[in-house]
């Protein structure tokens, strides 16, 4: 149920004092307040004196705009906005449409949600403030006095809010110039000092560059000076290439198409086992469960079903096993090669080094260089060190090794039944 009455216009604080009286007529303790040029309503409570909008409790103006009051399907509300009245044909500017409606229960039950009192109380009240009716409303507005009060009331409304207006637009362009020419001074001190920055490498740069270039000169010459001598310059440069060579063997260390290819069978057969295994172990466990959980199922039925999912597991993770140390090897190998690559290149510069020191001793001493020192100097050139069997091993092993090689007995307990390993089986198992 929904009734309209078009009531005359009060002040702020005259409506604020009713709506307030309304609510405490209808159960709630607070109102619903919305004023011209502000974005968003506020609520405004009955009890709390020193909220920041308790000067609305004492304003002479007629600023609000939306004013209600609410409980549950209670609604008392005066909605000043054009756009909510367009289509009601009375005088705006000097009555206001005051909409008090109560909504029914929705299970049709017939019991109102406002007591009869309290909606003849509201009734009653708005007779007291608005008057009986339109005419006598509208003669208040008859006096020229009080009329010219309306409109200055609302001739400083607007003027209010084309103020808001001008210094909203004043402070957004004053920003938007601020911001505008500090990025600019920003930018000019950024660029000024990239500039700079990028000057004092390129001096630097250039620094370096000539004195790099002048030790180049000088370590030319010495090493011309030093290769004219005997046929030192033909050792040195079949030396430089050997090195060149191993540097580009360095570059290329990789596994040749052909045996990345014979691989290949070796990685689908792992992955298509691990795919078996795991499907077999799915569906052994999911067997095991169901046979275990079964009240009739028998021992028996119980260990093999375990036995099925615990062999599908083991296989499962031997294959995971044998895939990992497999590939482990590869990766020995291929890094194996790759330091004995090493070691033959420091070698070589080592074994040129002794050679060296042979010939300045033979010119300089005029006899050759002593066995005992030649032996000291060249010790272990070319010389590969052999390689540790047991650092294949898998940690797993290790383990296997020290808990086998000691242990009496094991027992495992499995669901509905114990397995126990003597010495004889436990040498089996780590031989």
């Amino acid at each position: 149920m929904k009734s309209t009455k078009f009531v005359s216009k009060k002040t702020d604080a005259e409506l604020v004092s009713f709506f307030s009286d309304v609510a405490r007529l209808i159960g709630t303790d607070t109102i619903s307040v919305h004023t011209a040029g502000q974005e968003r309503a506020f609520t405004l409570s009955l009890e709390d004196e020193t909220s920041d909008h308790n000067w609305i409790r004492n304003s002479r103006l007629q600023s609000i705009t939306i004013i209600s009051t609410t409980i549950s399907r209670v609604h008392v509300s005066i909605d000043r906005r054009p756009e909510q009245n367009s289509e009601v044909k009375f005088d705006a500017s000097l009555f206001d449409a005051l909409i008090f409606s109560i909504n029914q229960n929705h299970g049709g039950s017939p019991s109102p949600p406002l007591s009869l009192d309290a909606s003849n109380a509201v009734n009653q009240l708005i007779e007291d403030v608005f008057g009986q009716d339109v005419n006598a409303a509208s003669a208040a507005f008859k006096d020229p006095k009080s009329f010219q009060t309306v409109l200055r009331s609302h001739q400083h409304i607007i003027e209010r809010l084309q103020k808001m207006t001008l210094d909203v637009g004043e402070e957004a362009s004053r920003a938007r110039r601020e911001l505008d020419a500090e990025y600019l001074e920003l930018r000019k001190q950024l660029d000024e000092q990239t500039a700079a920055e990028r000057l004092e490498a390129q001096k630097a740069n250039d620094a370096e560059r000539a004195l790099l270039a002048q030790k180049a000169d000088e370590v030319a010459e010495r090493v011309r000076a030093l290769d004219d001598r005997n046929n030192t310059h033909v050792r040195r440069e079949l030396h430089e290439k050997l090195k060149a060579r191993l540097a580009d063997r360095f570059k290329k260390l990789d596994l040749t198409p052909e045996t990345k290819r014979a691989r290949w069978p070796i990685h689908v057969g792992v992955a298509a086992s691990a795919a078996i295994l795991g499907f077999l172990i799915y569906f052994f466990t999911s067997e095991a469960l169901a046979v275990t959980g079964s009240a009739d199922s028998i021992a028996a039925e119980r260990i093999l079903a375990i036995a099925k999912s615990a062999t599908a597991s083991l296989g499962f993770l031997g294959v995971i096993s044998w895939y990992l140390r497999w590939m482990n090897r590869w990766f020995e190998r291929l890094a194996d090669s790759e330091f004995h690559l090493k070691q033959f290149e420091l070698d070589i510069t080592r074994a040129q080094w002794v050679v060296e020191t042979a010939f300045e001793w033979k010119m300089s001493q005029q006899s050759p260089i002593p066995d005992q020192l030649l032996e000291n100097i060249s010790r272990n050139l070319f010389v590969t060190a052999d390689k540790d069997d047991t650092a294949d091993m898998h940690p797993a092993d290790y383990l296997a090794s020290a808990l086998i090689g000691k242990a009496s007995n094991v027992k495992l307990a499995v669901p509905g039944a114990e397995i126990e390993f003597g010495p004889k089986a436990l040498k089996g198992a780590a031989g």
